[in-house]
């Protein structure tokens, strides 16, 4: 009986020495937030706004990607803190029941209080389960940043609704002047004439404009890719063209990414005569919906995927 009542002691000084799941104490991981409300509420303006601006909103689609992963990794790493912390009380109990604590006896006045007091206790378990508890640190640390990173990601996503839903005006009349199109008009001919290869040469009349435009003052390029049947997003609808400055997915050499930095430019300034609607160049984008500005973008992988070696144009 006093064994028994001496191990549930050493649980309870252990655990005392831990950190908790949830609170303040010392090396806890962040207490995880209730974010669904918020994403839910965020979701529903995110929802509103694509379909009010013709879709594919880059930076807020790349942001509440980011946000719900991150959200993911700390309620993750927040399960598995607190399935270590069970384990290493566990083999406390376990421990000292089985007498494998070195441990001074427990005295005959049937208060094991007296016994854990001692310090040798404690180190006992340290030199038995170090290893554990150095990695249910670890686990505390790794669960707190994702929560931070958690949410930085989720207020990224509050930003980006914030700025584009401040352009509604701005963007109803812009969207106003430039109607929907279909790729060619219907007729599967695509463009001619031009300096540069393409790639998938099929796309609306608007950005067969854009693409002479950009070939006629710039090219010629590598190739120059449009059309991808099945592509969900505007390479589908034939309202998007990546003008490559390398080939192979290689990084561009110093002299095309500047050749690539003038052609973004030039898109940019002239954005409200062609009807763009974006550019990605370099792993940002320049939405003509928001309020005007080069956004960082998530790593996608590779160098092609970052648009290191082209620039994206799309239309509206």
């Amino acid at each position: 009986m006093r064994r028994r009542c001496a191990a549930i002691a050493v649980v309870l000084t252990v655990s005392a020495l831990l950190p908790e799941s949830t609170g303040a104490a010392a090396g806890a991981p962040m207490e995880p937030k209730d974010t669904k409300q918020e994403y839910a509420k965020l979701k529903k303006r995110a929802d509103a706004l694509s379909k009010e601006y013709r879709g594919e909103l880059v930076s807020l689609d790349q942001a509440k990607g980011a946000a719900e992963k991150a959200e993911k990794d700390a309620d993750r790493l927040t399960r598995e803190f607190n399935a270590a912390r069970a384990d290493v009380s566990r083999l406390a109990a376990s421990s000292y029941m089985r007498g494998s604590l070195d441990m001074m006896p427990v005295t005959g006045d049937g208060d094991p209080s007296r016994a854990i007091r001692d310090m040798s206790t404690v180190e006992a378990l340290a030199r038995n389960s170090g290893r554990r508890i150095q990695n249910l640190d670890k686990l505390s640390q790794e669960a707190t940043r994702s929560q931070q990173a958690a949410d930085a990601k989720l207020s990224d996503v509050r930003r980006e609704i914030d700025d584009l839903e401040s352009q509604r005006a701005r963007v109803k009349k812009l969207l106003a002047k430039y109607k929907p199109e279909v790729p060619n008009g219907g007729k599967p001919d695509g463009v001619h004439g031009t300096k540069s290869p393409i790639i998938g040469n099929s796309m609306t009349a608007r950005m067969r404009k854009v693409l002479l435009e950009i070939d006629g003052k710039f090219g010629p390029f590598p190739a120059i890719g449009c059309s991808r049947p099945g592509d969900p997003q505007d390479h589908g609808t034939g309202t998007a063209c990546d003008f490559m400055e390398s080939s192979g997915g290689k990084m561009p050499s110093a002299g095309a990414k500047a050749h690539g930095d003038s052609v973004a430019q030039y898109v940019i300034s002239n954005a409200s005569r062609l009807g763009i609607k974006y550019v990605i160049w370099r792993q940002r984008i320049y939405d003509m919906r928001g309020s005007g500005a080069w956004k960082p973008m998530e790593d996608r992988g590779s160098i092609t995927a970052n648009h290191f070696d082209h620039v994206h144009v799309s239309v509206l």
